[in-house]
């Protein structure tokens, strides 16, 4: 039985339908080796568990020579035979023709097919992948344009590129800006409707058409109607694409506290567990007469080896970034999330000795679980506000300072600005204004008595 699938699988490689055909010729350099195995270290450290269980239930469909191993504490173990192996192939395959692609994917395929060169088709991916469900950027690109050392020249190719994709809209930073992206695809740049959202937003949201035609210089009927045509446009790029807003997110890293000490270690949830096949390893050695067979089933454990080698180096890395995290925030683990420091991604890449590209990679899509919830590990890196205060902090300033004022005359967000400043927290008023809104406090107008 096992010698049919064998025959199978060497069938559909020679046919040329396996990614164990052209390319992988035994003459290949040592050089180019490296180069392949660095590049495949690197997708598993991008990819989120959830994604690093595709890709790797992708190399047991494709490589006969790999297995995986049922869980340590699974009560029963799966049945691994070639049969049930087989079926569990056909099964993924099903299930990837009927599953709705995600919008990171469905960009990405865009962006590969859309021939930009190497340095731009890199960049413009890794931009893809910061992108949330909506099309929306989780942090502005030139953060992750200076995290990945960037030029400007190349974040703008890049950023372009993204911005030039379907659907329309993607790329932005919010939701006016996602507008306004989509009214520049369709040639409106000069039109009412941008005007209208680069200069009056608030006006527009709130239906206040009167002051936003006497600051336009335009009349209501006008833009009543450039409202209209905004309403026509996509106000979530990402709808339609599948999303995983209703899944429970499981923490990569797990931070406990022992007395005045934090422990990290690794959850290791749905990081899949890899083996070589015993059984074809045995077939292998029984191949002497057979230099084609033994030549195939060599690249396969080769390959494999190498994948069960990337993600170990993977787990071994995000350890290793958790830990000086946990070590450079160690105030939040003791004392709370108002004790969030900045902290920036070189520095940790200063500290693990590794580049700022691989701690980008290895925060990415990944989570870390403490006395106080669970935390993507990109919320650690903060940006400085003023004399050593983080955004989290930043956020809680502004709570009390509201739960203090006057209900009669509440502050407005340009005032809490000013307040901020004068104790050295210095941030513009669009940024008081998102963490007022991530504190889900209303606007000056909608709180006062």
């Amino acid at each position: 039985m096992a010698r049919s699938r064998l025959e199978s699988c060497l069938l559909i490689c020679y046919n040329g339908s396996s990614m164990y055909n052209a390319g992988m010729q035994q003459g290949m350099k040592q050089g180019m080796v490296a180069t392949a195995s660095m590049q495949q270290f690197m997708r598993m450290l991008q990819a989120s568990n959830m994604e690093l269980r595709t890709l790797t239930t992708q190399a047991v469909a494709a490589n006969p020579a790999l297995e995986e191993l049922s869980p340590p504490d699974e009560g029963e173990r799966e049945d691994t035979s070639p049969d049930s192996a087989a079926s569990r192939r056909r099964d993924f395959m099903m299930d990837s023709l009927t599953e709705a692609p995600s919008l990171v994917a469905h960009l990405e395929e865009q962006v590969r097919r859309s021939a930009l060169g190497d340095k731009v088709e890199q960049a413009a991916l890794l931009l893809v992948q910061q992108l949330d469900s909506h099309g929306c950027f989780c942090e502005p690109p030139t953060d992750i344009a200076r995290q990945n050392g960037w030029s400007k020249s190349l974040l703008d190719k890049a950023l372009r590129a993204v911005r030039d994709l379907d659907p329309a809209g993607v790329g932005a930073m919010d939701l006016r800006e996602s507008l306004m992206l989509q009214l520049h695809r369709e040639g409106e740049d000069d039109s009412l409707a941008m005007r209208l959202l680069q200069n009056c937003w608030q006006q527009l949201v709130q239906h206040r058409y009167e002051d936003a035609a006497r600051e336009l210089g335009e009349s209501e009927l006008a833009v009543a109607g450039a409202a209209r045509r905004i309403s026509r446009l996509n106000p979530d790029p990402g709808a339609g694409f599948a999303r995983e807003a209703n899944s429970v997110i499981e923490p990569d890293v797990l931070v406990t506290r022992k007395g005045n000490e934090l422990e990290v270690s690794l959850t290791g949830i749905n990081v899949p567990r890899l083996a070589l096949s015993a059984e074809y390893r045995e077939m292998m050695a029984k191949q002497a007469d057979k230099p084609e067979v033994r030549r195939y089933l060599s690249r396969c454990f080769s390959e494999g080896r190498e994948l069960i080698k990337a993600i170990a180096q993977r787990q071994e890395t995000i350890l290793s970034v958790a830990q000086v995290i946990a070590k450079q925030q160690s105030a939040f683990f003791l004392h709370g999330p108002a004790s969030l420091v900045p902290l920036r991604m070189e520095e940790v890449a200063d500290i693990a000795g590794l580049h700022v590209s691989t701690i980008s990679r290895a925060v990415n899509g990944k989570f870390l679980k403490c006395d106080w919830g669970v935390y993507e590990l990109r919320h650690f890196f903060t940006a400085d506000l003023g004399d050593a205060v983080s955004p989290e902090a930043a956020q809680a300033r502004i709570r009390e300072l509201i739960e203090r004022e006057d209900p009669r005359k509440p502050f407005s967000d340009a005032k809490l600005e000013q307040l901020l400043a004068a104790e050295g927290i210095c941030i513009a008023r669009r940024t008081v204004a998102k963490y007022r809104d991530l504190l889900r406090i209303l606007p000056a107008s909608m709180r006062k008595l």
